[in-house]
């Protein structure tokens, strides 16, 4: 792809010629010496030619505006294939895949129940995956499939659309649209320029941190889309137009990349990682410090990792940005305002909260989950509303999708295991991981995990997964957690295919880097960090902490 500067629109100030050229320096052909050169009176038509060409040149600029670009798909927080439009082929496909399991006789050991909930399972995993209909509605037809097939009536298909740990999510999205407004990723960029002191590695660090910190407490998905154009205006800040191409690609997967792992390190970073959470809960308690105990010491072990590979095998040389521009936006843009010092002191009174709020009902003896983590979610969005920080209007603008996805996961696996069929699906398991070491069952629920989700989206596969992990730890007298978690970890090294999750699809949309850089740099580095996950889980197996 050539690196054109005029795409990538920058919001710093920059030095331009004004007219589009140099002025040409005088040659001494131009007039006789000692004499002005003669003045000829332009042509009577010039007026109306300059008229013509301002009115085609506002026409333009309105035409321009009106166009959808790019990155105004960065303002959907699930994924850009949400625009498409219905595929009747598709859906005869899916409809056709289920029906033939219907048609098919029970399996043994399987009741009529069971049987219509495997095909449940079929209709849901082609949907998703397929998405013969804009993926929120696609996701919204799975519980209508399950009181079709008489699996549940309307009221228990719905009930998991209503479970806290949606609400989670919901009150992370409004927490992003929160940071876009006012601008603070921006800014925390800015200052990762200035610390960088113009070198790229320091940079790209800043950058990766503030992406993958965020990414923990508001949605991966949701945190790439306000940092991309981030990664945009950094890449015009190099000299050469070559050198800022280099930077932007290796910008643009960081970004995609630590969003992804900054996710996995709690609930309400991913909806997979939400989906997962909720079915473990049902299970037994599972809560906001169960997960990041597991999530956190492996986003600090890969972000580095991903920092040190990424410039190697793009072969990056050492490169320097001009750190003037980012000076003198902040000092224009000043202290902190106050809805911004709001928004900061929310977030983390927030985290606090959410790391500590079982102690705190425990210890003030408050009315039990009155400080669970959607509960407080939804407190700091509605706290920031009642300061006027954000409203409605801001609020309509968040992809409500992912909402009805994390529902119909639940909604899955909530039938399949009111029903038996995912302990049907354990008993057959069962046998051939009850005679695999856990190193061996683990690398192949890893490995796998990582092929399936490079080409469907890690949200709907952690939905398809996780009831039958759950029911098959159950079946082999495991705990769950030791098979879901790290599945649920390597669903998140989708890196090479825009279809493996909204982060690459972001990415890819853009058109910032191409396919063939995508897919090379998502195998190298997602192997790799997929081989760390795979001795992490050895190591806590080893010393019995999982």
């Amino acid at each position: 792809m050539a690196y054109q500067r005029s795409r990538l629109k920058s919001s710093l100030p920059r030095q331009v010629t004004l007219g589009g050229q140099r002025p040409r320096p005088p040659r001494p052909d131009d007039e006789t010496p000692g004499h002005l050169p003669p003045l000829v009176p332009p042509p009577r038509d010039e007026q109306a030619i300059r008229e013509r060409a301002a009115t085609r040149t506002v026409a333009s600029k309105r035409r321009i505006q009106r166009r959808v670009t790019p990155l105004e798909i960065l303002q959907q927080p699930l994924q850009a294939s949400v625009r498409k439009v219905f595929d009747l082929r598709k859906l005869l496909i899916v409809l056709g895949l289920t029906g033939l399991v219907l048609l098919l006789p029970t399996p043994e050991g399987l009741s009529d129940a069971g049987h219509r909930a495997l095909a449940l399972f079929v209709f849901t995993g082609t949907i998703l995956a397929l998405e013969p209909a804009p993926l929120p509605i696609a996701a919204l037809l799975v519980p209508v499939m399950q009181i079709a097939l008489n699996i549940d009536t309307v009221n228990n298909a719905f009930a998991p659309f209503g479970t806290p740990v949606v609400f989670l999510i919901l009150g992370s999205l409004f927490l992003a649209e929160a940071l876009r407004k006012h601008g603070l990723t921006r800014r925390l960029a800015l200052y990762a320029i200035l610390l960088s002191r113009g070198r790229f590695e320091f940079l790209l660090l800043g950058l990766m941190l503030i992406t993958g910190g965020l990414s923990m407490f508001v949605l991966n998905t949701a945190t790439a889309a306000v940092l991309i154009p981030v990664a945009i205006t950094i890449a015009q800040q190099f000299p050469r137009p070559e050198d800022g191409r280099k930077a932007l690609i290796v910008l643009m997967l960081a970004i995609g990349y630590s969003s992804s792992i900054g996710g996995i390190a709690t609930i309400m970073g991913s909806g997979e990682n939400a989906i997962a959470s909720g079915l473990l809960a049902q299970n037994g308690p599972f809560g906001f410090i169960d997960w990041m105990k597991y999530g956190l010491p492996i986003v600090l072990l890969l972000l580095p990792i991903i920092w040190l590979l990424l410039p190697r095998v793009f072969q990056l040389p050492r490169l320097t940005i001009d750190i003037a521009p980012a000076a003198q936006e902040i000092d224009r843009l000043g202290r902190l305002s106050n809805p911004e010092r709001e928004i900061v002191v929310v977030l983390l009174l927030s985290v606090t909260l959410w790391v500590a709020g079982a102690s705190l009902e425990t210890f003030l003896r408050l009315p039990p989950t009155l400080l669970s983590s959607a509960v407080i979610a939804v407190g700091a969005v509605a706290l920031l509303s009642l300061e006027d920080i954000i409203n409605w209007n801001d609020l309509r603008g968040v992809n409500w999708g992912v909402f009805f996805v994390i529902g119909a996961g639940l909604t899955l696996g909530d039938a399949l295991i009111k029903t038996g069929a995912s302990l049907w699906f354990a008993k057959i398991l069962a046998p051939t991981l009850e005679q695999m070491p856990y190193a061996l069952a683990l690398a192949a629920l890893i490995l796998l995990a990582f092929a399936i989700t490079q080409f469907i989206n890690n949200v709907p596969l952690g939905a398809i997964l996780t009831p039958v992990l759950i029911t098959l730890a159950q079946a082999t007298d495991t705990d769950p957690v030791r098979l879901v978690i790290p599945t649920i970890f390597a669903v998140a090294l989708s890196f090479t295919l825009p279809s493996g999750s909204a982060r690459m699809t972001l990415i890819a949309v853009t058109g910032a880097v191409e396919g063939r850089d995508m897919i090379r740099s998502g195998l190298i580095i997602g192997l790799v960090c997929a081989g760390v996950l795979l001795l992490f889980f050895m190591l806590l197996n080893t010393v019995g902490w999982v």
